[in-house]
């Protein structure tokens, strides 16, 4: 038994998280139509008051409502884009904000920190330090424009002593500020995209363990063919002794049948109760015990068992469920006589269970979806807590083109760690109880 080459266990693929969480962006949008109303209800009021000699504010007003219009037509299709040039419309209007009251005498050029931080929190280190160097270089344009005679028309303080010694201060503020925000930008935004993959996993798993109840539920209703026709039998009293024998054999295997699905409707109850620090398991023993538990039901199928003597990270319980379910896919779906192979080997850090079969396979378009619980439970759950477990599963086709063949790919567990002894663990009244 080998192990195909390239199978190495789980993929740790380190994502770039470059996606705007739509929760900010509604925000975002949010304050950006406020602040749109605010800045243009305040210029109408001073151009009321004032006349047209504050014309930077309309011209930054017009600004501002525009690339507000855009922002809210085309976010959706270029979100960080659009937040970009939000920004940039921002400081546009607090340019011409601080231009026409006061310029650098007022104090104003702190309102910069506005643009400063919400690049931290939408965009990135990046972008921060980009918007904090520009800010910086507006205040100084604006101390320059003033002293080439261009004075603000409201509130200007002619003394250039006053005037840079406030710019100073608020420039030395704003640089502050960007510093702690390009500090902590990226590290926000991973939580925010851990916070969101997180949510969007639950939610997954979610919407997979409903579906594992309703269709272990279906699973664990008894036929009620095979048992009315025994009541009728023995009612009428009718029957030689090998059409009762028939129908013995006919209960019996219907029983271990609902047995074995009662017991995986508990697996899928308690799956968040089984989920925890992972333990070393002895592969070899979960398969014993998945063999033994299957008892009848596999008989008809000869097999072929060459199992290392490896241990594995996982639960015992979900390893040997994981174990009796790919054998109880085999005795369930392909015809007597068929022969089952299981192996185990080590492979770059993972240790692979192999469970094959030469039936009639599983047609190649099936194979993508056979993990997804349209049938039955047994396979669904098999993912579920190869998931659990961090471990991995595939079905393929084998070489010969005959019969299917899936792996499941566990971390390895260190040669000297001590599994739990059989007698030190729980009976339980289903397919994956140690053998006493």
């Amino acid at each position: 038994m080998s192990v195909p080459p390239g199978f190495t266990g789980p993929d740790e693929v380190a994502l770039r998280r470059e996606a705007l969480d739509p929760d900010l962006l509604r925000r975002f949008a949010l304050v950006r139509i406020v602040g749109a109303v605010i800045y243009v209800l305040a210029v109408g009021v001073t151009v009321a008051f004032v006349g047209w000699q504050v014309w930077p504010l309309v011209a930054g007003a017009a600004v501002l409502v525009a690339v507000t219009a855009a922002f809210f037509t085309s976010s959706w299709r270029h979100p960080r884009a659009l937040v970009l040039l939000s920004l940039l419309a921002d400081t546009v209007a607090l340019y011409a904000a601080i231009a026409v009251v006061g310029g650098t005498g007022a104090g104003l050029v702190g309102l910069y920190a506005i643009v400063v931080v919400s690049a931290g929190i939408l965009l990135g280190t990046r972008e921060t330090l980009t918007f904090t160097v520009l800010t910086v270089a507006l205040g100084l344009l604006q101390l320059a424009v003033e002293q080439l005679g261009f004075p603000p028309p409201l509130l200007f303080r002619p003394e250039l002593d006053d005037r840079a010694g406030v710019l100073l201060v608020g420039l030395a503020g704003l640089v502050s500020v960007g510093y702690l925000a390009a500090t902590y930008a990226d590290r926000l935004h991973d939580l925010i995209a851990e916070a969101g993959e997180r949510a969007a996993d639950a939610r997954r798993l979610g919407t997979r363990r409903r579906r594992l109840l309703e269709q272990a539920s279906r699973d664990a209703r008894p036929a009620p063919a095979t048992p009315a026709a025994v009541a009728a039998a023995l009612e009428a009293g009718e029957g030689d002794a090998a059409e009762r024998r028939r129908l013995a054999e006919g209960v019996r295997h219907a029983a271990a049948r609902l047995d074995a699905t009662v017991a995986q409707l508990a697996d899928v109850g308690s799956l968040d109760a089984q989920a925890g620090r992972l333990e070393p398991v002895a592969l070899a023993e979960a398969v014993d015990d998945a063999v033994l538990a299957l008892g009848d039901r596999l008989a008809a199928h000869p097999l072929v068992s060459d199992v290392a003597p490896i241990k594995v990270l996982g639960h015992v319980r979900s390893v040997r469920r994981v174990v009796y379910n790919l054998l109880e896919n085999v005795a369930e779906h392909t015809p007597a006589g068929t022969t089952v192979r299981i192996g185990a080997q080590t492979t770059a850090g993972s240790g692979v269970l192999v469970v094959t079969d030469d039936g009639p396979g599983v047609p190649p378009a099936r194979l993508a979806t056979l993990f997804e619980g349209d049938a039955t439970v047994g396979l669904p759950l098999v993912r579920e807590l190869c998931d659990q477990m961090d471990a991995t599963i595939r079905a393929e086709r084998p070489r010969s083109g005959r019969g299917a063949r899936f792996l499941v790919a566990f971390r390895l567990a260190p040669r000297g760690a001590p599994t739990p002894s059989r007698d030190d663990l729980p009976a339980a009244a289903d397919g994956t109880a140690a053998p006493a």
